[in-house]
């Protein structure tokens, strides 16, 4: 990625691939990402689990993910498989507290390695809080306000799993332009 001109778009591309790369490791299986970022008018919990995370620090933001029960069943029992688990020890149902428990994992683990890459690629930092997940029985909106941005640019990136099965990330961001200052100012400071 060159960051002589850096969007939201890209970053979000840098999440959607962070969180790929994510799960094929942990899983050995593959997920597909769509070839198109949406812009969406705001972010949604929605499906049937929901977690969501806040960022903030040199950049700020929210991350969601929409998991529909199959989507989440299938995802988690990959990561447990993917750690040895055997089929005995697996959930058998979306709505177990170890489905909930580990989509909030996988969250967490993205939501870190999204921020280290970002760190390492760019030199700007953020910390996150603690995600939350909860079970969706109705969709719910969701803001978040900023220092000095009163309106986030949202995006929707879908994943798609090896058996079909679909679930987003979206994503509400301080609109964004990221430049380098060693192009800008012709080499070092």
């Amino acid at each position: 990625m060159n960051l002589s001109k850096t969007s939201s778009s890209g970053i979000a591309k840098l999440f959607a691939h962070v969180v790929q790369d994510l799960l094929q490791k942990t899983t050995g299986k593959k997920f597909h990402i769509s070839t198109t970022i949406m812009q969406i008018p705001n972010i949604k919990l929605s499906g049937d689990i929901s977690a969501f995370v806040t960022y903030y620090g040199d950049y700020n933001g929210l991350m969601v993910f929409n998991f529909e029960g199959p989507a989440a069943l299938e995802v988690v029992r990959s990561m447990l498989s993917g750690m040895g688990l055997g089929e005995e020890d697996l959930p058998k149902n979306h709505t177990s507290d170890e489905v909930r428990n580990n989509v909030g994992e996988f969250t967490n683990q993205a939501i870190g390695k999204i921020r280290s890459t970002i760190q390492l690629k760019y030199d700007i930092a953020a910390k996150a809080n603690i995600p939350a997940v909860v079970p969706i029985t109705v969709p719910l909106s969701i803001t978040m306000e900023t220092k000095g941005h009163t309106e986030m640019e949202c995006i929707r990136i879908v994943f798609t799993t090896e058996q079909n099965n679909r679930f987003h990330m979206e994503l509400a961001m301080e609109p964004m332009s990221w430049h380098s200052l060693h192009e800008a100012t012709g080499g070092g400071i």
